[in-house]
């Protein structure tokens, strides 16, 4: 009973990460606003997230597997609710935008460690169990945009932050009781320097972006300049520091492994496709449709309705099916309905679809829902195949290149956002080119493990 509960509350912690991924999606009309700031700097309040899951996930796993499961678990949640109190009480937006990226260190461990939480207690059904822990996520995407836009609509943004501090104490008073603190299997040797290099040349190249999209002037030119240099060269130090220590943050010898390098690869393209794109779903159904505030959170539900449903019976057949199937079906399908999210698409009228801008919408998020319930479940049980004796670690790994892509991905539609003067010509450009980009990674997936010989 007591591995049950375990895995109940670390969904539930799963859930409040979720749920505030997507409530910060639909906020982020109103922190341009109510913060009296531009698209360039509230964009940074969902890609300084994805920065710090990017530091503290590979991190987090490592720890996980070496130290305690349960300390890491607690400090991180400790962390996280902190962070929450910190971006309620932001006065402005760079106070919001560091107070995120603190919420995001303390979230980072969620996912690796509550997976390897429950790959130890569910050994006999991991590949089933992990499956089904995925599809906690989409839960919280359809509680947190119709929480949200209501929370917002009717109240303030800064609510939606609030309500993380009473389910932060609660969850740390259950994970105290119910885990065991796990025995130290061997001293923790991270990669401090290496996490902070990347970390640092990820962050630049961000804020180099920035500057170019915000400002053509000479001075702002020069110092984009410098600052996509030094993410080049932070960048270079960053695999020079990994040649040399032990324990490297990222392990260069994986990625002369052609399986975890194509699967890294896809994961880096769906962040940047998937996680970027839906980061921008409420602004573009607010800025292109004229959606309300509380609409745009509710438009959300059919895609985490999708993902549910698919991820279950996927996650039930996957020893049956093997990975490869589901994920390029699954990924094909989101591909296609990123695609035909395109505002004032030719192929509708082509097609003689008249259908309103609601009913469209739903039905291309539905769809892209079920795509990704499909493949998520095949995808990340694959990535545990090429070290199944690390899941914590791989399951960190894996997510950092996805949350490095979803970070990427911000960035660089903010930057099309911003230099197009139509919000119309802009998110057609970005979903025409994202869908086609995904379009192009489906053959990464041939390059991974199958599972139907592996399971």
């Amino acid at each position: 009973m007591r591995r049950y509960l375990i895995f109940i509350s670390a969904g539930l912690c799963l859930l409040m990460y979720s749920i505030d991924g997507t409530v910060v999606a639909v906020a982020f009309p109103n922190f341009i606003k109510d913060l009296q700031t531009n698209v360039l700097w509230a964009a940074w309040t969902i890609s300084i997230f994805f920065i710090a899951v990017t530091i503290g996930m590979p991190l987090a796993g490592n720890l996980s597997d070496s130290f305690s499961r349960k300390k890491v678990f607690l400090i991180s949640l400790s962390l996280f609710t902190a962070g929450s109190l910190a971006c309620a009480l932001a006065p402005n937006i760079y106070t919001l935008i560091a107070a995120r990226f603190f919420q995001g260190i303390g979230g980072a461990s969620f996912l690796p460690t509550a997976s390897g939480m429950v790959s130890d207690h569910f050994p006999e059904n991991r590949a089933r169990a992990i499956g089904f822990f995925t599809s906690i996520f989409p839960i919280g995407g359809i509680i947190g945009p119709n929480l949200g836009g209501w929370i917002v609509s009717r109240y303030s943004w800064r609510y939606i932050f609030y309500i993380n501090l009473p389910i932060g104490v609660c969850l740390f008073a259950l994970i105290m009781f119910l885990l065991k603190d796990s025995k130290t299997t061997s001293r923790p040797r991270v990669d401090i320097a290496g996490a902070f290099l990347m970390s640092g040349a990820v962050l630049f190249l961000m804020l180099g972006l920035n500057l170019v999209g915000e400002s053509h002037s000479p001075l702002s030119l020069s110092f984009s300049a410098v600052l996509l240099g030094s993410a080049v060269i932070l960048g270079l130090f960053f695999f020079r520091q990994e040649k040399r220590v032990e324990n490297p943050f990222l392990d260069l010898a994986l990625l002369r492994s052609t399986p975890f390098l194509a699967a890294n690869l896809l994961n880096f393209l769906l962040g940047a496709c998937v996680f970027g794109i839906f980061s921008f779903i409420p602004l573009y159904t607010t800025s292109v449709h004229g959606f309300s505030t509380l609409l745009s959170g509710m438009i959300m539900t059919p895609r985490s309705i999708g993902t549910i449903s698919a991820s279950a019976v996927t996650s039930f057949f996957l020893k049956r099916w093997g990975y490869r199937w589901p994920m390029v079906i699954g990924f094909g399908i989101v591909a296609g309905a990123t695609t035909l999210l395109a505002p004032d698409l030719l192929l509708w009228s082509t097609l003689g679809v008249s259908w309103g801008p609601v009913n469209l919408m739903a039905l291309l998020l539905l769809l892209s829902g079920l795509g990704m319930g499909m493949a998520f479940p095949a995808a990340n049980n694959a990535c545990i195949e090429l070290m199944p004796g690390k899941v914590a670690t791989i399951v960190g790994l894996r997510n950092m290149f996805r949350t490095i892509g979803g970070a990427m991905g911000v960035s660089v539609i903010t930057f099309i956002l911003h230099l197009v003067p139509s919000p119309v010509s802009g998110f057609r450009i970005v979903f025409l080119a994202l869908g086609i980009l995904l379009f192009c990674a489906l053959p990464l997936a041939f390059l991974m493990p199958s599972g139907n010989d592996s399971i």
